[in-house]
């Protein structure tokens, strides 16, 4: 016959409880020093919502404005939104002054800006992307291949860059609803 005494349950509970506390404590520190170092309590909420107040087409040289209040504006930000919502890898890849004039007058280039009235985050294990009010993103052209988003902050090229899935979609409504169309 064996008989379990009281003794011998209480020391595996004391082992369990001793590894549930360790397991919280690593889980703890780990997520107080991402926070600490990306500055952002929500850094695992992969999420953004940001609702931009103007948008501009640049398309092969010429401007294409899209007003606040406009359903294209909307759509298109709906769908930028999904994107960076969505799976996203950082990049040290930064964006220069003169990439960012040359994406500006390049009549061989298609590139989405996004402007924001406050400062926007995109919540990731990066601290970059904190603050930012524009979002730059070459549809067709230089970096358009690798489906990569900037971020502008008081109109200075932020650090960084994500990838992300890709924008096909944004490509296909500003095609399909003839905003802009690839050369």
């Amino acid at each position: 016959m064996s008989y379990m005494s009281s003794q011998s349950s209480g020391r595996n509970a004391s082992v369990l409880n001793f590894i549930i506390t360790i397991v919280l404590a690593v889980s703890f520190f780990v997520y107080i020093s991402l926070t600490a170092y990306t500055k952002d309590a929500m850094w695992f909420y992969p999420v953004f919502n940001g609702a931009p107040a103007l948008g501009i087409i640049r398309c092969y040289g010429e401007e294409v404005p899209l007003k606040q209040d406009s359903a294209h504006l909307q759509t298109i930000a709906g769908l930028v939104n999904g994107q960076i919502s969505g799976d996203k890898r950082w990049d040290e890849l930064n964006l220069t002054n003169e990439t960012y004039l040359d994406y500006q007058t390049n009549k061989n280039m298609m590139i989405l800006e996004l402007y924001y009235d406050e400062p926007q985050r995109v919540h990731s294990q990066s601290p970059f992307f904190s603050g930012f009010d524009t979002l730059l993103i070459p549809l067709d052209g230089r970096h358009s291949n690798t489906n990569i988003l900037f971020n502008l902050v008081r109109g200075r090229p932020g650090g960084g860059s994500f990838h992300v899935e890709t924008f096909a979609p944004v490509i296909s409504y500003i095609e399909s609803n003839d905003l802009c169309k690839l050369k």
